[in-house]
């Protein structure tokens, strides 16, 4: 196996514990709902609390991350704090004991994705790097998947409490983060690491500063080294808008689902996280095929897709708000559900890898944390909406409605976004 893959697959396992710890938590909510009573907003909250912590500290994490050794020493060490945040969550009798909980959860959670995401996009070539993206995306989204349905199945069926699932998930954990810590010093990844950056140095760079003027959108003219500086910080801050918004969507839907599921279209315990482990699981498989496609076509290509995803998302929520509405069968839900994940996880690692086809090498790791801090700043607030919503409307309708108004909101942004990529492409400054 090449140094890049073994990487990879490290990073990829650490992001899968990340999701299967941070997906806990909502799939267990309907049993611990049962023992310690919560309000929809009340949960909401503790599906914010994380994500907020994420997003204060990713500008950090990022900064000191983009040094190999402390970045790996981040990732490591929020599995360790992963395993102490389930102790507490296992051992919690009150709302504020969930709430501690859910802080070292999120404690745990901020070390990974500027690092990991950094250190991937940093190990592959541009026609390589859609599908490893897309790899370490999916392996997020597996762990969201399996987790409902181990977890949920573990709880009703073996141990027959919810405390002392979570309490042998910390202990897995806890025995993860020991066999990365061997994986990693026995295999000298760090040291592989840095073989393929010096690679990767000798490459030459595709962007040139030059006092050649160009013409944007009919309007003014400007520098081709304003194109590659100034003018690129805001086309990044589009990029960061709609990400921020694609992940409002997310948070929201894939924390309620299991609840959703139970508490409005009468489904079972059990099969509620069986069902939300089979529609994060089509999501996964979207994920890989969406990037797998992209890396055929580049940066345009893979616009398109992300572009396909919002569309379908749209769709897939205007269908479920009309099944919610209509029908209470079950196998139709799941279906509206399904076509949700399909069309959304598309552009999951695709549009990870667009971002990393403007950034610069040297700059990404501390890119992706800001795209983490900004965008989780307003994503982290969607699931407290989300829950504000069920209480006050006790339905579905009212916060499926909300997230279609963000769906909307982000294709505002693709169309803008859009107009600059064609010129980005047209001076050919994509990073390699």
């Amino acid at each position: 196996m090449k140094a890049k893959h073994h990487i990879l697959f490290f990073m990829a396992l650490a992001h899968f514990i990340h999701h299967i710890q941070m997906y806990t938590f909502p799939a267990l909510i309907i049993l611990i709902v049962e023992d310690i009573k919560l309000s929809y907003f009340e949960i909401g909250i503790l599906g914010t609390l994380p994500v907020l912590i994420m997003a204060l500290s990713s500008p950090i994490i990022g900064y000191y991350g983009k040094y190999p050794k402390l970045g790996v020493t981040f990732v490591i060490g929020g599995i360790f704090v992963f395993a102490f945040s389930s102790l507490v969550i296992s051992l919690s009798t009150t709302f504020l004991w969930l709430f501690v909980g859910n802080l070292l959860l999120g404690i745990g959670a901020m070390t990974y994705h500027p690092v990991g995401l950094g250190m991937i996009a940093n190990s592959f070539d541009t026609n390589e790097r859609g599908k490893a993206m897309a790899v370490n995306h999916a392996m997020g989204v597996i762990g969201n998947a399996v987790s409902p349905f181990i977890t949920l199945g573990v709880a009703i069926f073996i141990l027959r409490d919810w405390r002392l699932t979570y309490l042998m998930i910390g202990v897995v954990t806890l025995v993860i983060g020991i066999f990365m810590l061997g994986w990693l010093l026995y295999r000298r990844l760090l040291t592989q690491y840095a073989f393929l950056m010096r690679r990767f140095e000798t490459h030459p760079e595709k962007i040139s500063v030059s006092a050649t003027s160009v013409q944007l959108n009919g309007a003014d003219t400007v520098k081709k080294q304003v194109l590659t500086r100034k003018w690129i910080l805001v086309t990044l801050g589009i990029l960061l808008v709609i990400s921020s918004l694609r992940g409002g969507i997310y948070r929201s839907l894939s924390y309620f689902t299991v609840t959703l599921l139970r508490d409005f279209y009468d489904v079972g315990r059990f099969e509620a996280g069986l069902w939300t482990s089979f529609i994060l699981a089509a999501g996964a498989a979207s994920d890989i095929y969406g990037a797998v496609i992209s890396d055929k076509e580049g940066a345009m290509g893979r616009f398109k897709i992300v572009f396909y995803s919002s569309l379908g998302t749209a769709i897939s929520l205007l269908i479920i708000m009309l099944l919610t509405a209509q029908s209470s069968a079950v196998w139709l839900v799941v279906i509206g559900f399904s076509l949700f994940a399909v069309t959304f996880y598309l552009a999951g690692g695709t549009l990870q890898a667009l971002m990393s086809d403007i950034v610069s090498k040297d700059q990404r790791t501390m890119f992706y944390s800001v795209v983490f801090s900004l965008g989780l700043v307003v994503s982290s607030v969607a699931p407290t909406i989300f829950g504000g919503l069920l209480d006050i409307f006790l339905t579905p309708l009212a916060p499926l409605a909300f997230l279609l108004l963000l769906t909307i909101l982000s294709f505002v942004f693709l169309g803008m976004f859009w107009q600059r990529l064609k010129i980005i492409k047209k001076y050919e400054s994509f990073e390699k």
